[in-house]
């Protein structure tokens, strides 16, 4: 057999390796920058679809789910209707390797093309996996593509969010099917191409959306998904039938059949096995405008697109698109829960407090617990949150509340101790510090105040500025010499052995020149923060009827060990004698747990504050387990409450 020499698509090639490179150029990154965190999922247009789906759905954009994702997802369904699946041509990692991988089949003759009634039926399985994604994606504001992406697995190396065993089944069907059938990924599995395919029948969905908005109109009660699936097996439905667009995409590729030689060598280089040589138009559903056959074509005129020698249009467009995207999604930002519970008539007289840089409001589920932080404030109404300016909108009601009470309400206060005193006194002072928003802050003021050896702790309290007060040994430390701490202009810590360097901007200013002093132990007993958790009807016994076991508990004068408190409780909470754990300070710290003397003995509630694992159960009623962090140095006394 004679080798057929086929030119190559160079604005093509060109496109792909770019995306190939920046690829290479994060994972490489990602190995030699401890701080670099790569998101290789940041511009996946079919994340964007999911993404904009749920929002509809459910009013909120999970941590998952950004702007970049959803204005991609939105540029390629323009593409499509412009100029077919641009992306899944010039940009798709995994077609592009796919299609690499075809190649060695091609060398060794083993790949082969499907045809007839099993091309046509295994086409199905694309539209039932994005149908599944879809569906759980809406259902919990998650991107379950992640759990079976081949691509996101690689180059995460199966992070937390990929389902092992489904990202090697979907990884080994893509690479043995690009090897040994014609880009088997993109024709029968993948759900961007499903999704792609839909929108060749933009006219269709535009009729089938009408319908469901008409019925809804009318009173019938039907649910997103029945809008989603209905596109989707309509879609499904035109393809096996079809296998080609009616109208769209609205440039498409054309022969001229009087100047056609009838080589073939269009048929040959189409990566999707479509016969071009047979074609006026290329209307194929699986045609992604690459632009291959047009390149291949030894005679001039022949292959153009719209019978226009336009042969730069599909990656001068692929380009114009992306950059519309990246421009969209970096000037727009879409709320990352929106949440209302005011009435109608509260919102007529509604008024917003806007503020920007709350650094705890990073992600859906810590702007979700801000929601639900200031839905017990009174006269708040609502709360809008934009985590990628950790920004929130207030909603309040000004004839229940005032604006500077929602400010108070977005402040936690802190006791924070770093270090005992070895001292004879402690001196206290007064500093405002201005830009001290949300706990993050306060996490950094931690950070940069630890690195002072003489300073024992500080606590905050809500004011414009923040009030704080700040223990020191003023042997060692000045109130000018902490102001200048305070306003430094960056801190760096270690966390799980990885250095971090954050920017700050705290102003600082010292209240009075006075410095007043307190003994140590009046500092530790000021500075202690207590934990107090009741359960197993605690409210309903008589005090007559429950005793205190009190016993030492050095770990509760460590914040680091504060969050690891409601897993204990939640421990000994299993026995129902036990009613309440609280920590508190007299002299030195103790731990004190409440429980029915009738009903349990002190030495089993020690044997239960000292096992290994802490076993404690989650609100659906599955049982939890996480070692035991905490140790008691000895046993406790019995006290009545």
């Amino acid at each position: 057999m004679i080798a057929v020499h086929i030119e190559i698509n160079k604005s093509r090639l060109s496109l792909q390796s770019i995306i190939v490179l920046i690829l290479a150029y994060m994972v490489i990154r990602l190995i030699v920058d401890k701080n670099y965190i790569a998101d290789f999922e940041a511009y996946c247009p079919f994340g964007g679809m999911q993404a904009l789906t749920s929002f509809f759905v459910s009013n909120s954009l999970a941590c998952s789910m950004t702007e970049s994702q959803i204005f991609m997802g939105i540029v390629l369904l323009a593409g499509v209707i412009i100029a077919s699946k641009l992306f899944c041509s010039f940009i798709c990692p995994i077609g592009t390797f796919t299609e690499w991988l075809g190649k060695i089949g091609d060398r060794l003759k083993m790949r082969y093309t499907i045809t007839g009634l099993a091309d046509r039926l295994l086409r199905v399985g694309k539209y039932a996996l994005l149908f599944i994604t879809f569906y759980f994606s809406v259902k919990t504001s998650e991107l379950f593509c992640k759990e079976y992406d081949p691509f996101y697995a690689i180059f995460t190396w199966f992070g937390h969010d990929v389902n092992v065993l489904y990202a090697i089944i979907a990884l080994a069907i893509t690479i043995l099917g690009a090897i040994f059938i014609r880009q088997f990924w993109c024709k029968y599995l993948c759900p961007l191409g499903a999704a792609a395919n839909i929108f060749v029948y933009a006219e269709v969905v535009a009729v089938i959306t009408i319908l469901y908005f008409l019925l809804r109109y009318l009173g019938l009660e039907l649910g997103w998904m029945w809008l989603i699936g209905g596109v989707i097996a309509v879609g499904m439905i035109m393809e096996i039938i079809k296998m080609q667009g009616w109208n769209l995409p609205y440039f498409k590729i054309t022969r001229d059949p009087h100047l056609c030689t009838d080589c073939k060598k269009c048929d040959i280089a189409c990566p999707m096995a479509i016969n071009i040589s047979e074609a006026l138009e290329i209307k194929h559903i699986d045609c992604h405008m690459c632009g291959d056959c047009i390149t291949a074509c030894p005679e001039k005129k022949v292959m153009q697109i719209n019978r226009k020698e336009t042969r730069w249009l599909p990656s001068t467009v692929t380009v114009l698109l992306v950059v519309i995207g990246v421009v969209l999604a970096s000037t727009l930002e879409l709320p990352t829960i929106n949440k209302r519970w005011g009435t109608e008539d509260q919102f007529s007289r509604a008024r917003i407090y806007e503020q920007s840089g709350l650094k705890n409001v990073k992600c859906f589920g810590s702007a979700s617990s801000f929601a639900s932080k200031m839905r017990r404030v009174q006269g708040v109404l609502g709360v809008e949150a934009y985590v990628k300016t950790n920004t929130v909108k207030i909603y309040f009601d000004p004839e229940q509340t005032k604006a500077n009470n929602v400010i108070e309400s977005i402040f936690t206060p802190s006791k924070t101790i770093l270090r005992r005193p070895k001292t004879e006194h402690v001196s206290v002072i007064q500093i405002t510090i201005d830009k001290l928003f949300d706990t993050y802050d306060t996490f950094y003021l931690t950070r940069l105040l630890n690195g002072a050896e003489g300073i024992f702790g500080f606590e905050t309290r809500f004011g414009e500025p923040v009030q704080a007060t700040i223990f020191f040994d003023d042997q060692q430390e000045t109130p000018g010499s902490i102001r200048e701490l305070i306003e430094s202009d960056e801190v760096t810590y270690t966390m799980r052995d990885k250095p971090f360097t954050v920017p700050l901007r705290f102003e600082a200013e010292v209240i009075s020149d006075s410095v007043s002093q307190i003994s140590p132990s009046e500092f530790m007993a000021r500075i202690f923060q207590s934990y107090r958790l009741e359960f197993n009807g605690y409210a309903d016994y008589d005090s007559t009827a429950l005793s205190v076991y009190r016993l030492p508990m050095p770990q509760a004068m460590d914040q680091r060990y504060k969050r690891q408190y409601q897993f204990l409780a939640a421990h000994i909470s299993m026995d129902s004698a036990i009613t309440c754990f609280e920590t508190v300070y007299d002299k030195i710290p103790y731990a004190q747990i409440h429980f029915v003397d009738s009903k349990i003995e002190p030495q089993a509630i020690f044997h239960l504050l000292s096992q290994n694992t802490l076993t404690f159960m989650y609100s659906n009623g599955k049982t939890g387990k996480s070692k035991n962090p905490f140790r008691f140095p000895k046993e406790g006394i019995v006290i009545k409450e």
